[in-house]
């Protein structure tokens, strides 16, 4: 069951007082253009170029009912701010829980009390978790990502490691799930994604 979006300070795009923030908040960037001008390494993974104005809510509609459905996950694991990149993540594999190592539902656990107080402290339990993790399973690439994201304040250069590290981890969750629940999966991930992404 998906879990209420984390609370954080007033402007940073999760929850501001008691009304929900727009969710183009959310975001890098609300075009699609400007996303990959900041990661020209979408242009590796994503087959799909933006169009001129193009906003990221339809880019990935149009990733959506393209014929590699994946590269919705991608875009979406660079466009969404850092925090909320994890938490979309850690709501993607927690509907999945049944698939995962123990491990991963150790670290599963953290990152949502992460999402809810994202302390260094806590980023850092995770982080040295996940380091000392015997292999990379979908919650230790996303102890990985949580690690790297700095906190997921806005005024941080770029850092590409949580966007990979989640894309990796929420692939590899998807990819447990068996070939006949794949599409239905993948549906439900990316479906979470448009609302958080918005118009």
């Amino acid at each position: 069951m998906m879990t209420a979006t984390p609370k954080t300070e007033a402007g940073n795009g999760l929850l501001d007082g008691n009304r929900t923030v727009p969710p183009s908040s959310n975001l890098r960037t609300v075009l699609a253009p400007d996303l990959y001008a900041m990661m020209p390494e979408l242009k590796e993974d994503i087959q799909l170029e933006p169009r001129p104005d193009e906003k990221v809510a339809l880019l990935l509609a149009r990733l959506r009912s393209s014929t590699t459905p994946e590269e919705a996950v991608t875009m979406v694991s660079y466009a969404f701010q850092p925090r909320i990149a994890v938490w979309w993540a850690h709501e993607c594999m927690t509907s999945m829980r049944e698939h995962l190592t123990p491990i991963d539902h150790q670290l599963l656990e953290l990152v949502g009390a992460w999402a809810h107080d994202p302390s260094d402290a806590n980023r850092k339990e995770i982080y040295d978790i996940a380091l000392a993790a015997p292999s990379k399973t979908p919650g230790v690439w996303l102890g990985l990502g949580t690690g790297a994201s700095g906190g997921g304040r806005r005024d941080e250069p770029i850092n590409l490691s949580t966007p990979r590290a989640v894309n990796a981890g929420v692939l590899s969750c998807l990819a447990r799930g068996g070939l006949p629940q794949r599409s239905i999966n993948l549906a439900r991930f990316i479906t979470l994604a448009q609302t958080l992404v918005g118009d």
